[in-house]
């Protein structure tokens, strides 16, 4: 048996396409990004009030490192640092000249580590990678043959590692040696073939449990882990992207939503399309990783 919740809109952002959200706990800030506009927010969970910054669009996820001030951000080439308002290294640039693909989600292993996967604009089958940018900042192709590299986290103990790439609509699940950073044994962790939308973006809590937001699904599911769904929350509008656990008790849960794909008749229909969701689920998320700069 399932429990049902509700989000309800944290903050407007007039976004087009919100993605990646993520804790920076260092700073106490939610920060996430709007990919064609190539905007950084940050909000502060008790005010709600938020900033951003504009950079080389696309921007398409963001994560805090070891540097204070220092943010690294996934965009159309691969991976660079960013600091006060613009592009200060460049780590990584394996889609450079490559103007039909561009990266997408990524998230930082528990030693530091960068993982992140790249799409075509047009979904083409199999031309997207899963990457991994390690501190020394060499660059290494883990996974080949993807479509939407989406998703990715571990579970609280580093062993292993959860990816989505979205066509498939899996989640799948690796065995993860997090001294060496190497994928292995993958199979299927929760097969969402009988629902509404498709997986994209996702956290894990610090129960295990593995949370899936799901574009054109209205929602974000909870998998137990064991790969049972026990909780969804629901939410009004449908493109859905991804969601992560946030503020000083880690126990809010924001989600990030989208306005592509939606015609004028369901943007009507949607006027919350865009915005920056939360909720109280009744679980608690984990510290946030930070990329080794």
């Amino acid at each position: 048996m399932t429990v049902d919740l509700r989000a309800e809109v944290w903050l407007e952002v007039s976004g087009v396409h919100l993605e990646g959200v993520v804790w920076d706990g260092d700073a106490g800030l939610v920060r996430f990004v709007d990919i064609p506009k190539g905007r950084v927010f940050h909000a502060d969970p008790a005010t709600a009030e938020a900033g951003h910054a504009d950079l080389p669009a696309p921007i398409t996820a963001v994560h805090p490192t070891t540097r204070p001030g220092t943010l690294l951000v996934a965009d159309g080439d691969g991976m660079a640092l960013a600091s006060g308002g613009e592009l200060t290294e460049r780590l990584a640039a394996p889609l450079a000249g490559r103007p039909e693909i561009r990266m997408n989600d990524g998230n930082v292993d528990p030693a530091g580590r960068y993982l992140a996967g790249s799409m075509a604009y047009d979904s083409t089958p199999g031309a997207a990678c899963l990457y991994r940018l390690d501190p020394d900042r060499s660059l290494h192709t883990l996974l080949t043959g993807l479509t939407v590299s989406n998703g990715i986290d571990w579970s609280p103990d580093g062993a292993l590692c959860y990816f989505i790439d979205t066509p498939t609509r899996r989640v799948d699940v690796f065995d993860y040696d997090v001294t060496t950073g190497a994928l292995s044994g993958r199979r299927v962790f929760a097969d969402t073939s009988d629902g509404p939308g498709m997986p994209d973006g996702m956290t894990v809590d610090a129960d295990g449990g593995v949370w899936v937001a799901f574009w054109g699904g209205s929602r974000v599911v909870r998998y137990a882990p064991d790969g049972t769904a026990d909780l969804v929350v629901r939410l009004p509008v449908t493109q859905v992207t991804s969601c992560a656990f946030g503020g000083p008790g880690l126990d809010q849960l924001y989600i990030t939503t989208s306005t592509e794909g939606l015609s004028p008749g369901e943007l009507s229909e949607q006027p919350a399309a865009g915005a920056l969701f939360r909720a109280e689920p009744g679980h608690r998320g984990r510290p946030s990783n930070r990329f080794a700069a």
